[in-house]
C-alpha cells in the first residue's frame, strides 16, 4: 500500500471545514498523510485544525502560512508532500469514505498517471451527479482527445508525485482558472488515463467561492489562462495537433461561460465595452472559431446562448439570465 498524500489548501472556511476533514479522517485507505495548509485564516479555522491534528496526529501534518492564496497554498502542499500519489481536497468540500481507496486501486490497477471519479455538485442541499466523458480504454489524449472536455478541476483527480515532478509542475499565483492551467498541462503529459465511474466528491457550490465571483477584471483571467495553455502546448509541440480541442474550450469557458458572468454583472451602457477583450481575444486566436466540429455537442442552453452572442443579442441575454436567476 503506497502512501498517498491528501492536501487541502484552507482559508476561511470554519463552517465547512469539520465535515471536509471528518471526511478525510474516516477513509477506508489507511495508509494517508493529510497536508493541512492554512493559508493565513482570520476565522477559527486555526482553532478548528488544531484541534484534528491534536486528535489524528499520526494522519494531519498541519502548516500554516501567510495569506498568498490557493494556488500558493497548493504549490506549498506539493513540496510538503511524499506520497507516491496526491490528490487535491478543497476545505469546503469533502469526499466519500472510500474516495482514497477507489481512486489508488484504479491508479495502480492501471499503473496511469491520472484517475479521474464524478463528483456531485451539492447546491442548497440538493445534489446532482456529474459525469465524465469516458473513452472506451484506459489511455491517453492521443487516443482520445475527447478527454479534455473533462472538468478541469484538480479536486476530483488523483496524480502521480512523479508526473507533477518531472514535469515541474505548478499552480500560477494570484490568478483564477488555474486548475485549468495545471489539469490541461498534466493531461498533455500523461502516458495513461483512468476513471473511476462512480461520483465520490461532493463539491459544495457557494455564489462567493472565487470561481462563482463576479468581479469583471478576474473573469480576464481566463484569456491569461488560455495564452498559458497555448503557449505550453506550442512548446511541447502538441498545439496544431489540438488547436480544434482547444478552441471549443475557448468557445465554451470564454464565449459562454465568462460572458454570461459579465453580461449578468455589467449595466446596459457597459455591456458592449465589457465584453469587448473577450470578443476580440476569441477573433483573433480562434478567427474561423464558427467553423469547429466540437459545435454540435454543446447542450441545447449553450447553443442558445452562443447564438445570441454571435447575433449581438446581449440585451436579450441579460433578460434571460435575469429571469433564470
Amino acid at each position: 500500500m503506497d502512501l498517498v498524500s491528501i492536501i487541502v489548501p484552507v482559508y476561511n472556511v470554519e463552517k465547512y471545514l469539520k465535515k471536509c476533514l471528518d471526511s478525510l479522517v474516516k477513509q477506508s485507505y489507511s495508509n494517508i498523510e493529510i497536508i493541512i495548509v492554512n493559508d493565513g485564516s482570520l476565522d477559527d479555522s486555526k482553532a478548528i485544525i488544531k484541534k484534528y491534528y491534536q486528535k489524528y496526529p499520526q494522519l494531519i501534518k498541519s502548516y500554516e502560512k501567510e495569506n498568498g492564496g490557493l494556488s500558493d497554498a497548493r504549490n506549498y502542499g506539493l513540496k510538503k508532500a511524499q506520497g507516491k500519489y496526491l490528490t487535491f481536497i478543497d476545505s469546503d468540500d469533502y469526499i466519500a469514505s472510500d474516495y482514497i481507496e477507489k481512486m489508488y486501486k484504479a491508479i495502480k490497477k492501471n499503473n496511469s498517471d491520472v484517475v479521474i471519479c464524478n463528483y456531485y455538485t451539492v447546491k442548497d442541499k440538493q445534489k446532482k451527479i456529474e459525469k465524465n466523458y469516458i473513452p472506451n480504454q484506459v489511455g491517453n489524449l492521443a487516443i482520445d482527445k475527447n478527454q479534455l472536455f473533462n472538468s478541469w478541476a484538480v479536486w476530483n483527480k488523483m496524480f502521480s508525485q512523479k508526473i507533477i515532478k518531472d514535469n515541474n509542475l505548478l499552480f500560477s499565483k494570484g490568478v483564477i482558472y488555474e486548475d485549468m492551467r495545471f489539469t490541461l498541462k498534466v493531461l498533455l503529459k500523461a502516458n495513461k488515463i483512468s476513471y473511476v465511474d462512480e461520483a465520490l466528491y461532493y463539491y459544495i457550490y457557494r455564489q462567493n467561492s472565487i470561481m462563482n465571483s463576479q468581479n469583471l477584471e478576474k473573469n480576464k483571467d481566463i484569456l491569461k489562462g488560455f495564452e498559458d495553455i497555448i503557449s505550453y502546448y506550442q512548446k511541447e509541440n502538441a498545439y496544431a495537433e489540438f488547436k480544434e480541442e482547444i478552441e471549443f474550450l475557448a468557445i465554451k469557458h470564454i464565449l459562454i461561460y465568462a460572458l454570461v458572468r459579465v453580461i449578468k454583472t455589467s449595466t446596459n451602457k457597459e455591456i458592449k465595452t465589457n465584453i469587448l477583450p473577450y470578443l476580440n481575444y476569441l477573433n483573433t486566436n480562434f478567427p474561423n472559431y464558427k467553423e469547429n466540429k466540437y459545435l454540435k455537442t454543446l447542450s441545447r442552453n449553450h447553443k442558445l446562448i452562443y447564438n445570441l452572442i454571435n447575433n449581438k443579442r446581449y440585451y436579450i441575454l441579460k433578460l434571460l439570465i435575469k429571469l433564470r436567476g
